[in-house]
């Protein structure tokens, strides 16, 4: 059977040619498993695996649809945070928002900015039990601060599904 040889060496060279344009495997498609990437659909909402080559491990938090998190917003009074760039956040963002940037750009694309998220965060949310949505563009980020946040003791932390994008459309 060659067909199997030549799979491997076509994934094994990929992986190889994209290890440079996606130094932290952080949105590679190459990258995706059930290990690291983030689940999508009707029944994705429940609990979420991180990256472990950003240093995340499991944890849980519940993930809703844009539709419900609004509702989140409004009757159970939930803060929405907005985990984009100062730029993306100045390009459009939900009314009441609060900004708190866990990526930074840099020149390889976006890169994990864990420490000044933490403190910013912990500063502007002193209350671990505060009732709190998490958005980013997509998704990525949101769930990738999602992990730092449970991790720091957060347990009221909810992702928007589909992240500004999906509250958007």
């Amino acid at each position: 059977e060659i067909i199997m040889p030549v799979r491997t060496l076509a994934f094994v060279f990929l992986s190889i040619a994209t290890a440079s344009a996606f130094p932290l495997g952080a949105f590679s498609p190459l990258t995706a498993s059930p290990l690291n990437c983030v689940p999508r659909g009707p029944l994705a909402y429940s609990s979420h695996t991180y990256r472990p080559s950003l240093g995340l491990r499991m944890s849980d938090f519940s993930t809703v649809p844009p539709a419900e998190a609004y509702e989140k917003m409004k009757g159970e009074s939930y803060t929405y945070v907005d985990v984009r760039t100062p730029g993306e956040y100045a390009s459009g963002s939900v009314p009441g928002s609060v900004l708190i940037p866990a990526f930074e750009k840099s020149l390889t694309g976006m890169s994990p900015a864990p420490e000044a998220f933490k403190q910013e965060f912990q500063k502007q949310f002193p209350d671990k039990s505060a009732k709190l949505l998490i958005s980013c563009a997509s998704g990525k980020r949101s769930t990738v601060a999602c992990g730092w946040l449970t991790d720091l003791g957060y347990s009221d932390i909810v992702e928007v599904a589909g992240g500004f994008g999906g509250w958007s459309a």
